[in-house]
This record gives C-alpha cells, sequence and structure tokens, in this order.
C-alpha cells in the first residue's frame, strides 16, 4: 500500500509541475517535458493553499438596488440575488467558479470556514473510500461519497452530502450489505475572516441532519450534528485547519447520544498546483464518513485547472478500537 501511495506522489508531482498559471486557456505541456521536470525543486507562482479566503475585498460589499448579481448573466446567480439579500463582493460574485479557492471540503476531515460566493456551486465526490475492518467491532467496507455545495449568499452555503453507494463486508454474524447511505442536509455559515496580527482564527460554523433517507439496512434515524470551523495561518508557509463540535447518535431507548469531535489537519503548499496535509481526528470526521475514532494520516491536493482538482488520503487508527487502514481517492468541479 506504501509503495502504491508512494507512486501516487510521483505523479501528482510530475503533473503539477509544467505551468507557472493554471488558466484554461494554456495549453499543456508535451508529456516529454512533463518528464523532466521536478516539482519539488521549481516554484513557478505562489505555493497553493486550500481552504482560503476566496473574496476580494478590494471593494465595499453591496447589497439591494445596487446588487451586481441582479443582472448577473448566470440565471441561477440572478435568482439568489432576489431570494436571499445580502452583501456580496462586487467582485468575486461575478467571476467564474474557481475551485482553488475556497477550495474542496472533503478532501480533509476538517472543513474550511469559509463558503462559497454567491452562485458559484462545487460538486465533490471520493469514488475510492476504503475502511479495513476493526476487530470485532466493524467489518471492512467501501463507499461512493459526494458533497454538494451551493453558495447561497457571500456568507451562508447549502450542502447536501451523502455517503452513496456503500458496501459493508459479512461480520458479526451478518451477511455483507450493498445500499446507499442516508442523505445528510447541510449549512455552512462564515462569521468573520481571519485576524493574522493578533492571531485570531477565519471562524464558522456548519449544521447537519443526517436523514433516515437511504437504504433501510444503513438507517440510523436522524442524527443532527454542528461544528464550529477555525483556520490559523502558521509561520513557513503552513495552515491549520481545525473543527469541534457534537454529533448525535440514536441510543437503544430512542434518545440521542452526543459525542464531542475534534478534527485537524496541517497543509503546506509545494507548488502552486500542489498543497500536502497531515490530518487526524478524534470521535469523527467534520462529515459522517468514518465511525467512533481516533484516525491520523495525510495526503495532497493537486490543481488540474481552474475547474477541477484531485485529492487522496491514506490514514490509520492510533490503535485497535480503529482501522489498520482507510483511505480516498477523489475529486472536485466548480460550476
Amino acid at each position: 500500500m506504501v509503495g502504491w501511495l508512494s507512486y501516487l506522489l510521483i505523479v501528482a508531482a510530475l503533473l503539477a509541475a509544467p505551468q507557472a498559471k493554471a488558466d484554461d486557456d494554456e495549453p499543456p505541456l508535451p508529456f516529454h517535458q512533463l518528464v523532466e521536470q521536478v516539482a519539488f525543486l521549481r516554484q513557478a507562482g505562489a505555493p497553493y493553499l486550500p481552504g482560503r479566503n476566496p473574496r476580494d475585498r478590494d471593494g465595499d460589499p453591496l447589497a439591494g438596488d445596487d446588487d451586481p448579481d441582479r443582472n448577473a448573466p448566470r440565471a441561477w446567480t440572478r435568482f439568489l440575488a432576489r431570494a436571499f439579500s445580502d452583501p456580496v463582493d462586487p467582485q468575486t460574485s461575478l467571476a467564474e467558479p474557481d475551485i482553488r479557492e475556497p477550495g474542496p471540503d472533503s478532501s480533509d476531515f476538517p472543513n474550511s470556514p469559509y463558503t462559497l460566493p454567491r452562485g458559484w456551486n462545487y460538486l465533490e465526490t471520493s469514488p475510492i473510500n476504503y475502511t479495513g475492518s476493526i476487530g470485532n467491532f466493524q467489518p471492512e467496507s467501501y463507499n461512493w461519497n459526494f458533497l454538494l455545495r451551493m453558495g447561497l449568499t457571500d456568507r451562508v452555503e447549502f450542502r447536501l452530502f451523502g455517503n452513496g453507494l456503500t458496501w459493508v463486508d459479512a461480520g458479526l454474524g451478518e451477511p455483507a450489505i450493498t445500499g446507499f447511505s442516508p442523505l445528510v442536509f447541510d449549512t455552512k455559515i462564515h462569521f468573520f475572516d481571519e485576524n493574522k496580527d493578533l492571531f485570531i482564527p477565519a471562524t464558522g460554523m456548519e449544521v447537519y441532519v443526517q436523514t433516515p433517507w437511504g437504504s433501510p439496512a444503513f438507517d440510523g434515524g436522524t442524527q443532527p450534528g454542528f461544528t464550529l470551523l477555525f483556520l490559523n495561518t502558521l509561520p513557513w508557509g503552513w495552515e491549520v485547519n481545525w473543527n469541534v463540535g457534537l454529533v448525535a447518535e440514536e441510543s437503544p431507548n430512542g434518545g440521542l447520544i452526543f459525542t464531542d469531535t475534534v478534527q485537524w489537519s496541517f497543509t503546506r503548499g509545494i507548488t502552486d498546483r500542489l498543497a500536502i496535509f497531515l490530518q487526524g481526528f478524534q470521535n469523527q470526521a467534520a462529515l459522517p464518513r468514518i465511525a467512533s475514532q481516533t484516525v491520523l494520516g495525510g495526503g495532497m491536493v493537486l490543481n488540474l485547472s481552474r475547474r477541477f482538482t484531485v485529492f487522496g488520503s491514506y490514514n490509520a487508527a492510533t490503535d485497535t478500537a480503529g482501522p489498520a487502514s482507510t483511505y480516498y481517492i477523489g475529486g472536485a468541479g466548480a460550476f
């Protein structure tokens, strides 16, 4: 497995090297020129850091009749401007969607406190998502999860999440199960930007409800949860994204049992296309993907263009209460 991940990182480095800018109108370099360049020794632009503020704050936020989105070329943006009146950035709201900022949330365990600008949409999915067995507690499993994000205002984002197609191996006296995991309705709100001088993190909040709408075998009832989202810039090109929250599960008596959760990731840009991260969580990821345990790992995010990015991660539990390995590979698009 380690050798396979090393090969993936080498391929990612070669793909990340060729262009100084990730503009769509620049043709890719021939493959032999890609091989001749070493991305980790070459930095053509500013290092890429996902999870940052996508907005251009040069202009004052506008609202009401001055809202530029009321005359936006995209019908969806015009509808949102009328349905959700809120001050927006006059530059970013009319710009083409960009996958680089704020970047995908499902690339690592925590979620960024920054939201999509009004009218922007992200579709994130991980077709390869494997979790190993946990002793006598949980069989191995596979799922193809997805996350649809829609910017309603510059501060509020509507999200639809699901673990999607799910397979759980036979175990614990039960046969193997294949079906669809429950749907999760999610909202993220951005409160304020980072104050680097005072070391005050960018801050947001996420509230979600896992519904019983899925295959009966995976029905865990209605499970609410909320998370506070933070991001700090660190020295030497690093940033830390950290979340704390509470999630609920149905008890055998029909009530709800709340569990505290913590997620974190340390991210550093290597080139203008490639970022690496170290991550972990206690009890659960920011979105309900993996069962309660403590997991540590690392991965990368690679920009292919302004609209598309890919990511991957390999992780393992810190003790026998968690899986020996869990990994995922996915991608995201902005539209």
